[in-house]
């Protein structure tokens, strides 16, 4: 899944646009950051609601306002890769460029969120369990094996990595409720449940987050 499908109607600014204009556009579109475009329309910079609000001159265009190069992703980026982005760079929306570099639009973090967290099924019902194994031990090719040999499905899988401690935690969901005979395979297979879980009660971006820390470098 890329981003290409999930590009926000939201416009971006330009730089001749003033300081206290971007602010009204950020208020109206309740994000913290939007795309700023050169004359030509390419992407020139990113702005941040902190930034303009600690400007002294509402009236300053924002062509005059210094900025380092700005974070892009293009039309082809993974979901994993644009949410990894939008976390380490503290980002609310991230731009997209065409092949040629040109501006083709942006993705909203809720968006993004929101995608990541259908793909990882957290709106299935079904039970999580949250195995923690060695390194050396995990196989997730016998995991799934083991799951599914008794009449359950994964509907998704995510690891933890922890090198230092050489451990690895996986979390399952599963289309079921009662975990009861797979966690018994399971523990006949030297695969130690250390969580199970009804429901994904967390928020949105707090049930993706989990998976989402093995990418993190």
């Amino acid at each position: 899944m890329t981003v290409a499908t999930l590009l926000s109607d939201l416009e971006p600014l330009a730089t001749t646009d003033t300081v206290g204009e971007a602010l009204v556009a950020l208020a109206e579109a309740r994000v913290a950051h939007l795309p700023v475009l050169d004359p030509t329309g390419r992407l020139d910079s990113i702005v941040t609601e902190a930034a303009l609000q600690a400007h002294p001159e509402h009236s300053a265009p924002l062509g005059a306002l210094v900025a380092g190069e700005p974070v892009v992703i293009g039309l082809e980026t993974h979901v994993f890769d644009a949410a990894h982005l939008m976390r380490q760079h503290g980002l609310s929306v991230l731009p997209v460029s065409e092949e040629d570099g040109s501006y083709a639009g942006l993705v909203v973090r809720a968006d993004v969120f929101g995608q990541l967290a259908h793909m990882l099924a957290t709106e299935e019902p079904g039970a999580i369990l949250v195995l923690d194994v060695a390194r050396g031990d995990f196989s997730l090719g016998q995991v799934a094996q083991i799951v599914e040999q008794n009449g359950v499905r994964i509907l998704s899988i995510s690891t933890e990595d922890d090198p230092g401690a050489g451990r690895v935690q996986v979390t399952l969901k599963l289309n079921v409720s009662d975990t009861a005979r797979v966690r018994h395979v399971l523990a006949h297979y030297d695969y130690h449940v250390v969580a199970v879980f009804d429901e994904a009660e967390d928020d949105l971006e707090g049930r993706a987050a989990a998976f989402l820390r093995y990418l993190d470098v």
